[in-house]
């Protein structure tokens, strides 16, 4: 029986996203984590034997720095592609070193070194690769694959704050998830893609998500196959994104509410960096207005949300839709992310990684610290987060 629903579930799937064939991939292959609960990227570091390629927006803690340098030290080959000028970072990692470089600074340009000096490579996303259209773009994909049958995928970066590194002791913890998946046709895909780019050669985005038969997205082509997903909606969608700015992504939310699915959206708070000009507050005021009119269910996430004990902020970037399909992935919810920037997600039917979503996504939704959007702007429950311009803020 569960191998039929598999492949019933595998066929729906391939309708849903207007893909020609999607394999039936096993229900094992999946693997999904809650950041602050468990992230799995020290233990996939530590048992890579030959292989690490990484396509990072910033790397910053300790423990990962410690365990790269560990597995080339027992001759893993290690090949990173990193932003080079993430929103609102002052730390530059490929620029020469500075007096005014903090601590955390200094750690990053040492560990750059250490990997060119020890036979590994560690280059600038060129930003040529990026989406044409002449604007500013970024490398903003958090994707590991060790060995290559094995990726990491993540909402969150190579951070303190987004690993919930307790021995970093971070002034507040994201809510970010990650995917861990052996399906080898996931990860060639994914792999050709970070392959690419750390060797700064052009690539066909389109043509290698088609090869994955619907199962990821890559910008700068994510907005369709996510409209795609959101006009699939039979039931429900349930939505978590740092915030949702894109018209033609929010009007696909807006049509599904108007055809009767029930749309449940939690976005960061207004005041997560600070309170909002009148600009934004007018930006916001003018979407989530139009959200209520058509029946969608708007929450915002703050700092009195904890996460493992400490201050919350909401980085994830996940879908949910009839409790059946899930995507997660990078992209938040802006015309840069889903049509500029290098970005990756993952589509996934797997019943355990779906039913450990929804439950976050429930819980996340009915917290009682939760705001509405109006009292959000009203900035009682959240102050500005400078500890979190790690490669958090909502430039991008």
């Amino acid at each position: 029986m569960s191998e039929m629903k598999s492949k019933i579930f595998g066929i729906t799937l391939a309708i849903l996203l207007q893909v020609t064939a999607l394999p039936v991939f096993a229900q094992t292959l999946d693997r999904f984590y809650e950041n602050s609960s468990g992230a799995p990227h020290l233990q996939m570091i530590n048992s890579a034997k030959s292989t690490l390629e990484m396509e990072v927006y910033t790397v910053k803690d300790s423990k990962i720095f410690q365990a790269l340098e560990a597995a080339m030290n027992r001759g893993v080959k290690l090949r990173i592609v990193q932003e080079p000028t993430p929103f609102g970072d002052a730390c530059q990692v490929f620029t020469a070193s500075s007096a005014n470089d903090d601590a955390k600074c200094v750690e990053a340009k040492n560990f750059v070194k250490f990997v060119r000096s020890h036979g590994g490579t560690y280059v600038p996303f060129d930003k040529g690769l990026c989406g044409s259209g002449g604007g500013i773009c970024f490398q903003h994909g958090k994707v590991m694959i060790s060995d290559s049958n094995l990726l990491l995928l993540s909402t969150g970066n190579f951070n303190p704050s987004n690993l919930c590194d307790e021995a970093e002791k971070p002034a507040l913890c994201n809510r970010d998830y990650t995917v861990v998946t052996r399906d080898p046709v996931v990860v060639k895909s994914v792999q050709s893609l970070v392959i690419s780019d750390i060797e700064d050669r052009a690539v066909d985005v389109r043509g290698v998500v088609s090869t994955a038969r619907g199962r990821i997205t890559a910008s700068p082509f994510s907005l369709d196959p996510l409209v795609r997903f959101i006009d699939s909606a039979k039931k429900t969608i349930q939505i978590e994104n740092q915030y949702l700015k894109d018209p033609t992504m929010n009007a696909a939310l807006v049509r599904a509410a108007k055809r009767g699915v029930k749309v449940f959206i939690m976005v960061s708070s207004a005041c997560s960096f600070g309170r909002p000009d009148q600009s934004a507050m007018d930006t916001w005021t003018r979407i989530y207005s139009e959200f209520d009119a058509a029946g969608i269910h708007t929450k915002t996430f703050n700092a009195s949300i904890g996460v493992a004990g400490h201050a919350g902020y909401l980085h994830a970037k996940a879908i949910l839709v009839d409790s059946l399909f899930a995507w997660v992935g990078s992209v938040n919810g802006s015309t840069t992310s889903l049509t500029m920037n290098r970005e990756y997600g993952i589509f996934s039917n797997d019943p355990a990684f779906v039913r450990a979503l929804g439950t976050i996504l429930y819980s996340d939704y009915a917290e009682k610290n939760a705001e509405t959007w109006q009292q959000s702007l009203q900035c009682k429950k959240d102050n500005a987060h400078p500890s979190d311009s790690d490669g958090n803020g909502n430039g991008n």
